[in-house]
Formats: structure tokens, sequence, C-alpha cells
């Protein structure tokens, strides 16, 4: 793929495709068929050695077992199992798959069935004689050298190796079934390792709940141990610190003190209820008293004495009225009666004012009981209010104390249904399907192999006769052209082809604009949107029917002009639907991401020293798919880094993941990095002014780029 022009190495046009010794497909027919024999020999020998081979190939059987996952549960084991049963996703059957392909388990089984001394997996135990041949023929058992490993362990290793590399297991399409396969040279010893394998799954997924259940019932009862001694504990200090303190257990940790408030209180509410109905009695005396009926006093008439005074003065009230009758008022009996009715009223005068004295007494004395028991209640208030930190405590001690009891009984409830339930383990899966005994071998396909070893043997026939005509074609070129005995004379030097121009691409007007680049997205219909279209379609052909380019764009001397049309035929390739890679050659000050805005977390050194990957140096471009590769810190020698082989190795890599990669190269004059990149690229186009002349500045650049041996140039001119 190059342009059509003038080739500035030599000046003249390029040489047409297939001139020379190239051939035709005639020529390539005829040369086949007079070696049909040396074909015909190759490719019966490739055939014999393929039978050969597959005859001394030991047969291998293959046998699978079914395992389900079973997304049920049983009920009464599952109320207090340690471990939930296995769930049934896509992700938790692969991870099932792991399992079955583990190491462990695979020892485990070797170890059942005792297949460490068996010599399809043992290399150091005596094999057969196809078996020794076949090592004998393949490259690694060349490399690992004759001697088995010493190591023990080592030994094992590669036992389970040998045993994995027989075993596999899949699903059973969307299904949580997993069928176990085994490959082995017994048809036999396939079905019993395969079913040994589901088997000892199975029973493993049986030990695993077990074990799990072992564990938790072990750390159960130890903390169950130290959770009795701390409530013991606990309870003592609750119990020692009531004690010290005068508390009293059995009103629920309420103090003595507290206890007594409450009775102080009952006994003022009845003394102050005592001396208020004493008090009243006494006011209600005395103003009797006052108003000279002391005989209405309850207290009075209900006195005993006081009724046998009253019985006498009714008496002698009733003998003075008989005697007042036959008598005067002086007569002696009639005195008598008079002096003995005045000693009785002064006995009910003097029994009245002693029930009244009686009644102030009790008035004081209920006072001063009243006073008594304010003053105890203030005592042993100021005293309770010295002991509310110590009701505080207290609470809090019990409150620890009741809270490590409850947990206490429910870790004691919970071990004794764990060991409840250890007996009724169920497994989570199940074998649906043992391995049969297989009737044929699964492997090697014998018939497959010869009949694929013919067109083998015939293609590396023909490859043998062409190469057989190339070199027989040499060796009769070299006998024509051997020189003959006679000394030739030395030609005289030519002289140097005189430098021609190279072609022109396309002319682009605008290119010189401020923020030209833009106006390929802004005004796609503007002329140097075209002209950079156009341009695509030059020097990218083969990139726009999906094949790859590298396309390196420089100027003499001018560095804007270059870079503005860099990025607009990047943006135009983008927006055809090319994968478009810009990069910025400038290694010294990167231009193109300073001229877009499109910053990277890393650069091209990050890349070709292989700290970061390409996708973490690229940048997209804000206004377009195309993505930019530019350099964040210029290099301590910039020609050494991109004389590396790694900078070649990456342009590589470019040319297979993208479409087109465009290069801005710095000006050929006054740089030194674009030699690097002229050679990197499939095509040079540099970019110049109608004004400037071939002779001058332009000239020497064209110049360079010829003796640098770069691919075809093509010029772009920009206004």
């Amino acid at each position: 793929m190059s342009f059509q022009g003038v080739n500035p190495q030599t000046g003249s046009p390029p040489a047409p495709r297939g001139a020379g010794a190239s051939l035709e497909l005639a020529d390539l027919v005829a040369i086949l068929r007079s070696r049909a024999g040396l074909i015909l020999r190759v490719a019966a020998l490739v055939i014999a050695l393929a039978a050969v081979a597959v005859f001394l190939m030991p047969a291998k059987y293959s046998s699978s077992a079914a395992v389900m996952l079973d997304p049920r549960k049983n009920t009464v084991a599952d109320l207090s199992s340690v471990l939930s049963a296995l769930p049934t996703d896509p992700a938790s059957v692969q991870n099932q798959i792991q399992v079955l392909e583990s190491r462990d388990l695979a020892a485990e089984v070797i170890a059942k069935l005792k297949l460490y001394d068996d010599p399809e997996f043992n290399g150091a135990v005596q094999r057969s004689v196809g078996s020794v041949l076949l090592s004998a023929l393949n490259p690694k058992a060349w490399l690992a050298g004759q001697s088995a490993p010493a190591d023990p362990a080592a030994q094992r290793d590669a036992i389970v190796d040998a045993f994995l590399s027989h075993l596999s297991a899949d699903t059973v399409g969307l299904s949580t079934t997993i069928t176990v396969t085994f490959t082995s040279r017994d048809a036999d010893k396939a079905a019993l390792i395969a079913n040994a394998v589901a088997q000892t799954y199975v029973e493993d997924t049986v030990a695993s709940k077990l074990r799990a259940s072992d564990a938790t019932s072990a750390w159960l009862t130890q903390r169950i141990r130290d959770l009795g001694r701390q409530v013991q504990a606990e309870e003592a200090a609750a119990l020692t610190y009531r004690a010290q303190h005068n508390l009293d257990s059995s009103a629920g940790g309420t103090s003595l003190i507290e206890a007594q408030l409450g009775g102080i209180n009952t006994q003022i509410v009845q003394a102050r209820a005592d001396y208020t109905a004493k008090l009243a009695v006494y006011n209600q005396v005395q103003s009797l008293i006052r108003s000279g009926n002391p005989a209405n006093i309850s207290q009075i008439v209900a006195s005993p004495l006081m009724i046998q005074l009253r019985a006498q003065q009714a008496e002698l009230l009733r003998q003075r009225a008989a005697l007042a009758v036959p008598y005067g008022p002086k007569h002696p009996k009639l005195v008598a009666a008079d002096n003995a009715l005045r000693d009785l009223d002064q006995k009910i005068a003097e029994e009245g004012a002693r029930i009244a004295s009686a009644l102030s007494n009790d008035v004081a004395v209920a006072r001063a009981q009243l006073g008594s028991l304010k003053g105890s209640l203030d005592l042993t208030q100021r005293t309770a209010s010295g002991q509310d930190m110590i009701a505080v405590k207290l609470r809090a001690l019990e409150a620890e104390a009741d809270s490590s009891r409850k947990l206490y009984e429910s870790f004691l409830a919970r071990l004794t249904a764990i060991q409840d339930q250890e007996g009724l383990q169920l497994p989570d899966a199940h074998v649906i399907s043992r391995a049969p005994v297989p009737n044929a071998p699964s492997a090697p396909p014998r018939l497959l192999i010869v009949l694929a070893s013919i067109p083998g043997g015939l293609l590396l026939g023909c490859l043998l006769a062409l190469l057989s005509a190339r070199f027989a074609g040499r060796r009769s070129a070299a006998a024509v052209a051997r020189p003959s005995p006679k000394p030739r004379p030395v030609p005289a030097p030519r002289p140097a082809p005189a430098f021609r121009d190279p072609p022109i691409l396309t002319d682009m007007p605008g290119a010189l604009a401020a923020g030209a680049a833009d106006h390929i997205i802004d005004w796609p219909a503007s002329p140097f949107a075209r002209a950079v279209k156009a341009l695509l379609a030059r020097v990218a052909p083969a990139a726009s029917s999906g094949g790859a380019r590298i396309v390196a764009i420089t100027t003499a001397q001018d560095d804007v002009s270059g870079t503005t049309v860099a990025l607009a035929l990047a943006r135009v390739a983008a927006h055809a639907g090319l994968r478009t890679i810009l990069v910025d050659g400038h290694i010294n000050e990167p231009v193109i991401a300073r001229q877009t805005g499109a910053l990277a977390r890393a650069g091209l050194l990050e890349v070709l020293r292989g700290t970061v990957p390409l996708s973490a140096a690229l940048a997209r471009d804000p206004r377009s798919n195309a993505l930019f590769l530019s350099t964040l810190q210029p290099p301590a020698d910039p020609q050494a880094t991109l004389a590396s082989p790694r900078i070649g190795e990456l342009f590589r890599h470019l040319r297979r993941t993208s479409d087109l990669v465009i290069v801005a190269a710095p000006p050929v004059l006054p740089s030194r990095e674009t030699p690097y990149f002229a050679r990197l690229a499939d095509a040079v186009v540099m970019v110049a002014q109608p004004g400037e002349q071939p002779r001058q500045p332009l000239a020497h650049a064209l110049q360079a780029l010829s003796q640098w041996q770069s691919p075809p140039v093509g010029m772009v001119y920009v206004r």
C-alpha cells in the first residue's frame, strides 16, 4: 500500500507488483505436478507415522456420575443447623465444581482407592511398552529429565496433578446437577473413580456440617463455662454489695432505710389523723364547758362514774320530791337531801373537769407523737439521700448479672439444640446417577487422526516440493552467475539520481485558520473538512476497507500546520467509523494534549517501561472517538527511547488493534526524533505552504526523508 507517485529514494516510479521472480498459479501447478512423486511419498510417510502414533496411543475410557445439589431443607434437622444449606444459584454451583476439582478431594479419593501405586498416575511405577515409547516421544519428558522426583511430597503432588488431569466436572444446562467425568485407560477404573469422587464429595458435605457442629459445640461449651463463672461472680458481687450496704433483698433491692421511710410516713399519717381528732374533741369540750353545758359532753356522759353519779342524783331528786310534799323546805330531811344533791353536783363538775383535763393531755401526747415522727422522718430522709448512689450501683450490678444469665441461658439452649440435631445431619447433594462401565473408548479418535493426516501430509509434501523448486532455482541461478576466469573491468560509479518532488495529495484551504481542527466537527461541509476527507481516502485506502495503516504527518520547520492536519485527519477517520489512534510524536513537549485538553493517567514512556497497560495511557478526544497517546513528561534521552525494541512492539500492537494510526511527528529539520517515527510508518505526509520552494528548507527536509529510507512521501499544501 503506497502512494501513487515517485519514490523519493530513487526518483523513479515504483516497480509494478509481480515483476521479477514472482510465480503465477500455472507455474505453481506445474511445479507441484512435476514433483507429484515427492508429494505422495511425504504424504504416505506422514500417514504412516500418524497411524503408528495412533495405535501406540493407549485407549482411554470416560465415565460420568451425576450429583444434584438439593435445594430442599429438612425442617426437623435444620431448625438449629450451624451451616445453612448450599445455595443453588449459578455462582454457587460453579463453586461446588471447584470443590469437586480441588486437590484436597482428589488426594482423599487417591488415598481411599490406593491409587498412589497405580502406574497410570505414578510415573515411577513400571509402565507398559507403549506408554514408555510415547513418553520418549514427548518433548516434555526430554525437558523434565529421566529421574523421578526424590521428594515424597513432590511425588504426591505429581500424582494428584496426574489424577486431576483425568477429572472434569461441569453443569447440566441450567439445572443444579453436576456431571463428574473421569477418564482412564481402564473402563472399570474410570467408573470406579467417577463414583468414588461423587460419593466422597457427598460425604464431605455431611462431614463439613459435622465438623462445623463439633467446632461450634466446643466453642459454645467453653463459652457457657465462662459465662457460668461470670454469672456466679456477678451475682455474688451483687449479694455482697447488698449485704455491705444493708439493703433488703426481700424488697427487690430496696434498702431498709427506704422501708423505714415508708413505715414512718404511714405512722405520720395515722398520728396526724389521731391528733386532729383529739384536738377537735378537746375544742368541743372546752366550748361546752365555757357555755355551761358540760353535761352534754359525750365523753362525760359515757363515763361510768358519771353514770353512777347521775343515777344517785336522780334517786336523790326523787327522794327530795317525795319529802317536799309532807315537809317544808326547812325540814332537816329536805335540807339533807339538798345538801346531798349539791355534793353530787360538785362531784359531777369535778368529774367533767377531770375528763376535760384528760382530753387536754391526750391532745398534748398526740401532738408530741406527731412531732417525734416528723423528726424521725427528717432524719431518715437525710440518711436515705446518701444511699441513692448505693442503690443505683446495686441495680447496675443486678442488671449486669441478669444480662449475663440471659446470655448464658441462650447459649445453653443453642448448645442443647445443636447436640440434639447432630445425628440428623443430611447431605446437601445426592448422587442421582452412578457412573456406568463404558463399553467403548472415548479417546483417542484414531480414525479422525488418520484422516486428518492425509491433507496434512499432502500440504507438507506441497511445501517441500515448493521449497525444493525454490532452492533448485537458486542453485541454477548461481551457476549461471558464476564469474568467468577473465577479469571484469570495474564499472565507474554512477551519479546519484536527481531528487524529484513527491506527489501532491491534496490542497487544504482554511488549514491555517485558528481552531481549524474543530471545523471538522463544527462545519463538516467546509472546504477544509472536504480536503481532509479526500486526504483520508488517499493515504489510508486500506484502513477504510478494514486494514491497518500507520501514517506519519510532519513539516519542514513549521509545527502548527502539521499538528492541525494530524488532529483533523484523526477526527475525520474516527467519524468515518475507523478505530483511530493519534500518537503525539513531540515527546519532549506534547502539543496534542494541550490543544485538545484530553489528559490520561499515564503516557508513552510508562507504556514502554511496562509499568501501565496501553489502555490506561490512551485518552479520548473530547470531540470525537479518536484516541490519543502522548507523553506526560519528557524522557532523559529521547533518541534512546525511540530506538528501543519496545517502540517497534508498541506500533506493531497498534497496527493489529486499530484501523488507522496517525503519528503527529515533529518537524524534520530541527528535530532528531522524526527519523524513528518515519521508519515505523507506512507512509509520510509532508505538510507545507505553497510559498515554500522545493530547493529551500522543504527540499532539505524531503532529501533528509529520502536519506532516512522512509516510506513513500506525499505532499499536502495548506493555505
